[in-house]
């Protein structure tokens, strides 16, 4: 477990974080609309096509940043990585994103919260103890478990972990690997959204969850999360059977 900061630097530190959270939502929120999509759809992807190089490199910053500081629109930054790269690609460019984001997150959340708001959470939180409960059995496995079934949110599983006590290696390890189904089905279903872009309306409501099972739906897609699957199980069956190792899964109570 990172070692918190002190009471007024927490604060401070919260606020921070909070006030760059909050004001890039405000300002950039309108990029991630059908209506800026659809209008600025040609001129990006003639930017991404003049920008090799750098247009991935942005798409992932934007991704570290965004996941990184719990900024909203994550999930349509995801599809945007369908609309704007071909696959593999835009699987690789937010798998990047995903890992780098999801670390920074932890440590933001390690060195501000700490201790001080599991014990609240602990207390009043009964999906942050169910939580916790399952991941003092095996914090690898079960990591790993959460996000690739999605039971819990991206976010929520980032922080829990962080105030669970969950060490950094285990995260990184686990995150790394339950990150790729994740990457697979949301940028492709990004590119179901491409397909459909020009035929919504501004008002439209996009349905996440369709575009999601349209995704998986997807042959290459079916290929590439079965044999993940298979692979995953095994490495679950081996992580299981290895004898528990409190001190380096878990960081010590204080």
């Amino acid at each position: 477990m990172v070692a918190p900061l002190g009471a007024g630097a927490r604060v401070v530190a919260l606020l921070a974080v909070l006030s760059v959270s909050v004001g890039l939502y405000t300002r950039f929120h309108h990029l991630l609309t059908i209506s800026s999509l659809r209008s600025n759809h040609s001129a990006i992807l003639a930017l991404v096509d003049a920008n090799p190089r750098l247009a991935p490199l942005c798409y992932i910053g934007t991704l570290v940043v965004v996941i990184g500081l719990t900024c909203p629109g994550a999930t349509m930054l995801s599809f945007i990585g369908g609309i704007l790269f071909q696959q593999p690609y835009a699987s690789a460019y937010a798998y990047c994103g995903y890992i780098v984001g999801a670390t920074i997150s932890y440590f933001v959340t390690s060195f501000i919260l700490g201790d001080f708001m599991r014990r609240r959470l602990a207390a009043k939180s009964q999906l942050f103890q169910k939580f916790e409960a399952n991941v003092k059995r095996n914090a690898f496995v079960y990591l790993v478990v959460a996000r690739y079934t999605l039971v819990f949110p991206f976010f929520f599983v980032n922080a829990a972990a962080a105030l669970v006590g969950v060490d950094w290696r285990t995260f990184v390890a686990a995150t790394s690997v339950s990150c790729v189904p994740g990457s697979v089905i949301y940028t492709t279903a990004g590119r179901a959204l491409a397909n459909m872009l020009h035929s919504l309306g501004d008002d439209d409501v996009v349905d996440k969850t369709q575009l999601i099972w349209m995704a998986i739906a997807d042959p290459n897609v079916k290929a590439c999360l079965g044999s993940l699957s298979v692979a995953l199980c095994v490495l679950a069956a081996v992580r299981i059977m290895q004898p528990p190792e409190a001190d380096k899964v878990l960081g010590k109570e204080d």
